[in-house]
Parts: structure tokens; C-alpha cells; sequence
């Protein structure tokens, strides 16, 4: 059960000093400009509910993903699919076949739906892999350590590629905003990938912009989706080697700076912030995808908390969550899961993050929030972490507070005078809550009491 003090209230503290979040409503940083996840690779378990002649579960599917959680941004996988074998020898002539594209009949369903319930989400597409004859290995896999890559000369080749997607999609009435040429090009993947060098990359990267632009000129009715990268596994790599080098060849063409965030070293994200300048930093993919037996993955759960914390209190603008939907399993990689044409299952993931989303919007403002005491905590490590967030207007103010560990522990959040007695409202999510709804109240001298259970997220709105 979990247990609310008002200030100056005693029930279920204990004597033990507390754990203080301070914010500072006036020290500001960046905007921020959503939150986003994605439908990678199981795309057809979430359409197989209605191709199952379930119809009503399928949108209570879709109601789920898009109704009930405040997303931004839709995350989809160009596939290896669509071009068997080369159409011909002329990247700027497609000849491609139509059925080779049934694939896309996934993403665009869910692309629609989507759209149907948030009419402004956005569409962000990545390149897994090209076709195999196209790579040095001759496989959509990544090859491992063996390191498949893009064949020499193919360049505009695998330009046209996407460019084929891109046409489909807006064909489909679902155009592409945002687009990466590669998923996490710095790492030796088993699954597909391709594999890039920093000096291929910057070199794939500026030929393939190019392409672009000059399609759009030949072809202005379909939209010129902005281009995100690196997209790579490795934020402090992006951050020493991969964005300078991107920038200092390709500067214009770079409209988001975007990394994964599975190397979880040092002060990444302030490098790349630095790094980004005026163009906006994304968070493009985390999961925990460490075996998990806890209830419901609220150790999975957790940890994402500690990656949006570390991640908005660091420059990101944007944070993607990796996946909306796996088949049922004891990782944390996937938001909900998926009995195949059978049913859906919510996990303490999802719980957490649309508890997260709920009351943010985009256009607020991060702003300083520092942690004190006895579960304080260095980066990535276990113990209490927290990030706020302001409405422009200065009337909204939102506190996140999670425990990144097994045991409970009294936290105390002081805002400043701007927020002193300010009314407040309060949600949890833990291993024995889903979002409950905790009683409202005013901050009483700036200060709002709780004490959090273990691998809880505590949200607290404050209205003026």
C-alpha cells in the first residue's frame, strides 16, 4: 500500500532522515518535444488480433497504445523486403514490385490507427538492413563480428531503396516525418543490420541525403522526411566520434541528433547536448532486455525510469521507448505482449511509461531538479532518481520520482516559491499499483512528503 503524507504529516514515515528532491522551477534547459516508441519487428502480432476476426480487441489494442498513452512519434522498420532483386541498373528509375511491399500492410495499419486517435503523431522509419545482395555477406544479418556491410558502389542503390519505402508509405496515405538510413550502424549485430565505419557512414550518410533531395525536386508531392542520425547503440560514441564527424561532413543535412542509449558511460547525453546545439536530441531507443522474473517486469520497469531521468535532466528533447509490442517473455524489451491473434497483456512497463507521458506536453521546459540524501545516486546506478518538467506559462509543474531499487524509501520533494501551496495532484505506479491515484493536496511550505516503494514512480502535477 502506498503511503501519502501531507507536509507536516507523519503517517508512514519514518524517523530516518528523507531522500529530498529539490526543483527549481526557474532554472530551465531544453524543451521539451515528446515521447515516442516503436513497432519493431512484431509488427503482425499487433495487427494479428484483427486478422484473427477479433475486432474489438484489436482496437482496444490500438486504444491502449494511442488513446490511452500521450505519445509524439511512431517508430517503424523499413524491412529488407521490398527488393528481392535489383529492379534495374538505374537508381533514379524504381521499378519495383507491388507485393513485394506486403509487408508495409503492418506499419501502415498501425500508422493509421495511430493517426486516427492522435491526429498529429509523426512517423519515424529505420533502416534495419538493405537486401542481402546488396551486402558484403549476402544476408539481411548483421553478421556479427564478421561485420556485413553495404557492397562498394551500391550506394545509390540503397538510397533508392528507402526512397521506394517512402513512396509506398505516402501512397498509403501514411508519409514519413523523420528517417534514419541505419539502426545502430557502430555495433557487430546478429540481427539485421549493416554494419558502417564512421567514414562509411558520413560518406553513406551525405549520398544519400543527396539522393533524396533530389528526388523530392523530381517528386514534391512526397514529403521530405528530415533525417535523424547516427541512430547508433553507442551514445558516447556518437558523442566522441560519430556526430562530429557526421557535422563537420554533412552539417546541413543533419536535422536531429539521435543515439540508443545502451552504453550507459559517463555524461553522454550533456556531450551530445553540446554537440546538437539548436537541433533536437533524441533519445531513438531503450529497453531493459535483461531476463526478468519480477511481477509484472517492474525491475524492467524501473529501469526505464532511470534511463528518462538521466536522459531529460542530461539536453534530450525526445525519448523513445523500444517497442510497443512482443510476444509474451521475461525481458523487459516491449511495453505490452502479444498472444498471437489471442489476446494482449499490459505490463508494469507500459503502466509506468503512460503514468510518465500522462501529464507532459510538448513545449514544456526541463528545469532543475537535484536529489539529496540517503538513495542518492550516481548515473546508472541504484537509488532515487528524479526529473521535472514546466509549462511555458509557468502554471504546470511536473515532478517524476522514481525508486530505481528494491527497498522503500521516504522521499520529500521542495519546489520553490513559485509552487509554495500550490495545489497539487499524484499518481504511483509499483509492483502492487497501476497508476493509483493518490489524494490531492496543497504544497504546504513548497514541500510534498511520500514514501515510495520499491521500483515505484511517484508523478506529481502542480497547478498554479
Amino acid at each position: 500500500m502506498v503511503a501519502l503524507l501531507a507536509a507536516g504529516g507523519a503517517c508512514g514515515f519514518t524517523d530516518a532522515a528523507p531522500t529530498v528532491v529539490t526543483v527549481d522551477s526557474q532554472a530551465q534547459r531544453q524543451e521539451f518535444q515528446g515521447m515516442g516508441c516503436g513497432a519493431i519487428f512484431y509488427e503482425a502480432h499487433i495487427t494479428s488480433l484483427g486478422v484473427n476476426g477479433k475486432s474489438k480487441e484489436q482496437e482496444q489494442l490500438y486504444d491502449a497504445m494511442f488513446t490511452d498513452v500521450r505519445t509524439n512519434f511512431l517508430q517503424l522498420m523499413i524491412r529488407h523486403d521490398h527488393e528481392p532483386q535489383n529492379d534495374n541498373d538505374d537508381p533514379y528509375k524504381q521499378e519495383f514490385r507491388e507485393a513485394d511491399f506486403d509487408y508495409c500492410k503492418h506499419p501502415a495499419a498501425i500508422a493509421a490507427a495511430a493517426k486516427k486517435r492522435i491526429p498529429q503523431m509523426k512517423l519515424y522509419a529505420v533502416l534495419y538492413s538493405p537486401p542481402g545482395w546488396m551486402k558484403t555477406n549476402g544476408s539481411e544479418e548483421g553478421g556479427g563480428e564478421a561485420r556485413g556491410t553495404l557492397k562498394e558502389g551500391l550506394e545509390l542503390e540503397l538510397a533508392e531503396y528507402i526512397w521506394a519505402f517512402l513512396v509506398h508509405m505516402h501512397q498509403q496515405k501514411q508519409p514519413i516525418d523523420y528517417l534514419s538510413i541505419a539502426n545502430e550502424p557502430d555495433w557487430p549485430h546478429e540481427q539485421p543490420s549493416y554494419f558502417l565505419t564512421t567514414e562509411r557512414h558520413v560518406a553513406l550518410f551525405s549520398q544519400v541525403a543527396g539522393y533524396l533531395k533530389e528526388m523530392h525536386k523530381r517528386f514534391p508531392d512526397v514529403p521530405q522526411a528530415k533525417l535523424v542520425a547516427p541512430n547508433s547503440l553507442s551514445a558516447v560514441d556518437a558523442g566522441k566520434v560519430l556526430v562530429p564527424a557526421l557535422l563537420k561532413a554533412a552539417n546541413e543535412e543533419v536535422d536531429v541528433i539521435a543515439s540508443h542509449d545502451y552504453d550507459r558511460r559517463g555524461d553522454r547525453w550533456k556531450i551530445l547536448r553540446a554537440l546538437a546545439g539548436d537541433r533536437p536530441l533524441w533519445q531513438s531507443e531503450c529497453s531493459y532486455n535483461a531476463h526478468d522474473r519480477s511481477p509484472g517486469l517492474i525491475r524492467s520497469a524501473s529501469e526505464y525510469w532511470l534511463y528518462m531521468t538521466e536522459a531529460f535532466n542530461d539536453g534530450v528533447n525526445v525519448w523513445h521507448a523500444y517497442d510497443w509490442v512482443y510476444p509474451p517473455r521475461q525481458g523487459g524489451e516491449a511495453l505490452l505482449h502479444v498472444d498471437w491473434g489471442q489476446a494482449f497483456h499490459y505490463t508494469k512497463i507500459y503502466h509506468g511509461f503512460r503514468q510518465w507521458c500522462a501529464p507532459l506536453e510538448p513545449g514544456m521546459r526541463v528545469v532543475d531538479s537535484r536529489v539529496e540524501g540517503p538513495a542518492a545516486s550516481g548515473y546508472s546506478q541504484a537509488g532515487v532518481k528524479a526529473s521535472a518538467f514546466l509549462k511555458p506559462d509557468g502554471s504546470k509543474l511536473v515532478v517524476h520520482v522514481a525508486a530505481v531499487q528494491d527497498s522503500a524509501v521516504d522521499v520529500e520533494i521542495r519546489v520553490d516559491k513559485a509552487f509554495d501551496n500550490a495545489v497539487y495532484r499524484q499518481w504511483c505506479t509499483s509492483e502492487k499499483e497501476d497508476i493509483v491515484v493518490l489524494p490531492q493536496g496543497r504544497a504546504q511550505q513548497g514541500v510534498i512528503r511520500m514514501s515510495l516503494p520499491g521500483r515505484g514512480l511517484w508523478t506529481v502535477e502542480l497547478r498554479r
